[in-house]
């Protein structure tokens, strides 16, 4: 066997890269679980019983079989010998297959059975399975094979409880046309010794062994222990049906470079004080090919990933149920779990599932360490995920992502992904956006996906307003060249919204990677994306927003923030004011900024102007007062440019500062003869002589003024040493003669703060939030959020 290094856990859409952005504890007090559920749909029920599998073998139809040989009870002991003979025996029982030249199956194999009677067999060696030989308990809650408590890990380093008898490959088929099938028991992997047999009346809470970095999550040694004691490892063509999965340090079920497994009708859990290491429910990979797994069943117990595949073809997932719930995450000090990866995944159908927290995610192969088959990079492509319903979801439910790593001393391949369809899946309350496709470059895609027909409702329900560069949107689409995106609905039917638009197209945090062409409707001109109870609207352009407002805070209600900018001063985008809102409901709108900037220590004629620009100076123009145009109010100052073109400068009153302490000068600008200057805010400082420290202006462009429209620029500063007073230092650049230019709302504050509004019908637990939007076509950009 190839050994397998120790993967990270794999629980949420792992960190893009940066462009993009002892003893065990007591078990669990009962009913915690429905307190954290209380808001959430209800969980796909999980039973032992058989839902599409056959009854077990019984000993009667055993014994009429010759082929077939009954082990009627365990041991007390070791059964490892007793076991392994049998199934030894049994090889010898069973029919090859026939085949013709080519492979193909001309004569079905007949295999040689090991029925188990009831009772917990114990082994200290992995048992290895013939081709053509089944291992058939009397049924999933009465017949038991669990490793023995005084077996050494060493014994099961690397490897699984049951596998092959003899390795194969894709390309080493050492029995053509065999088949194996392993059905009607339980697994233990002795995680925790004593804990996860089965009882009709027992706790079925797990056994969650304290934060340990020594520990693997089981009573075993991280260093020492840490890749041993997995569950099954299969073979080509082998079926696995009604197998109870529970209390492993290891991966429960491994598939690698096999063909043909068919994983049908299984259970994993940690009940009865069960405990798990962080590995894969079901993983694997190695160009796997032909994987069917199908009404199988994951409890809220489980831990780490439902299902991991890298580097598998036509791969199956359909009608299988998921649960993974808050309070264990919570519990296990992780972000979620149980979600279903594809990684390097090319061809393959995810149908009628039942995810609740667990999410899909379509990537590459990225990630891993740079060699063997994980040198090479191949993004996923040729997938169809459809029909599922996945709801209370960690992050986001359905993600694609491509991606590469940088090229080294030696090149590597990429391979580039996309084609994949997302269609008809209902999606309901997720954490983050419903449905995002991202990518890193525009090489590691190069086939449009399809995205149509899903309903989603609700999604950021958990409060997040902002992932990689999307908002809680419906579907973002961050990559991609002719993208089909129609006929879903997205819409939010709680009392207090949450979901802002209902699609997002390209990132907000970079312009690296593009998306063009994107089809909003069918070859007909038919079939816009329909949104219900948004936010925001129907859709946002991630690259036109700006950068979401800092520094919320509300304490009793009294809101201050600090001035959003352009996201990038290249593609510039003007801020045209503010939007706040109480529980999904706009309550305030202030274009320019609010009328009262908090904390101001200007008084509001000296912040306004509505009496006059007494105690204000001009370098390079004259001041004077105006009206009838204004920020807030309808005073404002008139700079008038005097006979040269140059940068104009205007100095405001002088205020009391104290070294050392933080402060922030605020200005709103617009041109009233012709646009197209760098209006800029600074600050003065000036000893206790009232001899200048330096006069500090921002270098940056982020804004520009117009004849349509106000913009503010604002300046943060630490007073330097010896400085008493500070004047707000307003700048022209570049000012033809005799232009003019409008200045109203001037503040100076000391901290960062310069936008507020007070809510008159305050309480505790409301949900705020503040948007600036864009001056034209009024994009807002990601949310700041504070809770009352």
């Amino acid at each position: 066997m190839i050994r397998q290094p120790r993967r990270p856990l794999r629980t949420a859409l792992r960190a893009l890269p940066a462009v993009l952005i002892a003893a065990a504890v007591p078990v669990l007090p009962l009913g915690s679980v429905a307190a954290y559920a209380a808001t959430e749909q209800p969980d796909a029920p999980y039973s032992l019983d058989a839902t599409v599998s056959p009854a077990p073998l019984t000993t009667t139809a055993c014994a009429a079989d010759l082929r077939c040989a009954l082990v009627a009870s365990p041991t007390g002991g070791d059964d490892y010998t007793v076991l392994q003979n049998a199934l030894n025996a049994a090889g010898t029982r069973a029919t090859a297959a026939v085949v013709d030249a080519d492979g193909t199956v001309v004569t079905p194999a007949v295999p040689g059975t090991v029925l188990l009677g009831e009772g917990t067999y114990s082994i200290t060696k992995p048992l290895k399975l013939p081709v053509n030989v089944n291992l058939r308990g009397s049924s999933i809650k009465t017949t038991a094979i669990k490793i023995d408590d005084a077996a050494p890990w060493a014994n099961f380093g690397f490897s699984f409880m049951i596998r092959p008898a003899a390795d194969q490959s894709l390309t080493a088929e050492p029995s053509p046309g065999s088949v194996n099938t392993v059905s009607d028991l339980t697994l233990n992997g002795r995680c925790i010794k004593g804990k996860g047999g089965y009882s009709e009346t027992g706790s079925k809470e797990p056994t969650i062994v304290p934060e340990d970095p020594a520990l693997t999550g089981c009573e075993s040694s991280l260093g020492n222990d840490n890749n041993s004691g997995g569950g099954i490892k299969v073979g080509n063509r082998w079926t696995v049906q009604q197998v109870r999965f529970t209390n492993f340090n290891y991966f429960k079920l491994w598939v690698k470079a096999t063909r043909d497994v068919h994983i049908i009708d299984n259970r994993w859990d940690n009940w009865f004080g069960a405990g798990s290491g962080d590995e894969d429910n079901i993983g694997g990979g190695s160009d796997n090919t032909g994987t069917v797994i199908e009404n199988n069943q994951w409890d809220q117990t489980i831990r780490g990933n439902a299902f991991d595949f890298t580097h598998a073809r036509n791969v199956t997932f359909r009608n299988n149920k998921v649960v993974a719930n808050r309070y264990y995450a919570d519990q296990r000090k992780v972000t979620g779990y149980g979600s279903v990866y594809l990684e390097s995944v090319v061809g393959g159908t995810f149908s009628d599932n039942d995810l609740k927290g667990a999410n899909i995610v379509l990537k590459s192969n990225a990630n891993y360490d740079h060699s063997g088959e994980n040198f090479d990079v191949t993004n996923t492509r040729d997938v169809v995920v459809t029909r599922n319903r996945i709801h209370d979801t960690f992050n986001t439910a359905i993600t694609a992502v491509y991606d590469d790593y940088a090229q080294g001393t030696t090149t590597h391949v990429r391979y580039p992904g996309g084609n994949n369809t997302i269609t008809d899946n209902v999606i309901t309350n997720t954490a983050e956006s419903a449905i995002l496709i991202t990518g890193v470059s525009n090489a590691d895609k190069n086939a449009a996906d399809t995205v149509t027909g899903n309903q989603i409702t609700n999604v950021g329900v958990r409060g997040s307003t902002q992932y990689s560069g999307f908002d809680s949107v419906g579907i973002a689409i961050g990559i991609g060249n002719g993208d089909k995106v129609h006929h879903n609905s997205i819409a939010d039917d709680q009392a207090w919204p949450t979901s802002w638009y209902g699609m997002q197209i390209g990132s907000s945090t970079t312009s690296a990677v593009s998306v063009t062409n994107i089809q909003l409707t069918d070859a007909n001109g038919d079939g816009w994306n329909t949104t219900s109870r948004l936010l925001g609207g129907q859709r946002k352009y991630g690259a036109l927003a700006a950068l979401a407002p800092t520094g919320l805070t509300a304490p009793n209600g009294a809101f201050t923030w600090s001035e959003s900018v352009a996201q990038d001063p290249a593609t510039y985008s003007p801020v045209g004011g503010y939007r706040v809102y109480r529980n999904g409901v706009e309550v305030a709108y202030y274009p320019v900024g609010s009328p009262v900037i908090p904390g101001n220590l200007y008084s509001a004629d000296q912040s306004g102007m509505e009496n006059g620009v007494a105690g204000y100076t001009a370098n390079g123009a004259t001041v004077a007062a105006k009206t009838g145009d204004a920020a807030v109010g309808n005073g404002s100052m008139l700079v008038t440019t005097g006979s040269t073109t140059r940068t104009v400068t205007v100095n405001g009153l002088a205020v009391p500062v104290t070294a050392g302490t933080t402060y922030t000068s605020v200005t709103s600008f617009k041109a009233l003869t012709s646009g197209g200057r760098s209006v800029r805010t600074g600050m003065t400082w000036r000893d206790a002589t009232g001899k200048s420290l330096g006069q500090f202006a921002p270098n940056h462009r982020n804004t520009v003024a117009s004849t349509s429209n106000w913009v503010t620029s604002s300046y943060t500063a630490v007073a330097p040493a010896g400085a008493v007073t500070a004047q707000p230092f307003l700048v022209i650049d570049n000012s033809i003669a005799g232009e003019q230019h409008l200045i109203d709302r001037v503040g100076l504050v000391a901290g960062t703060n310069t936008e507020g509004w007070t809510d008159g019908a305050y309480a505790p637990g409301n949900r705020y939030q503040v948007v600036a939007y864009r001056v034209g076509d009024f994009q807002n950009s990601t949310p700041a959020t504070v809770i009352g």
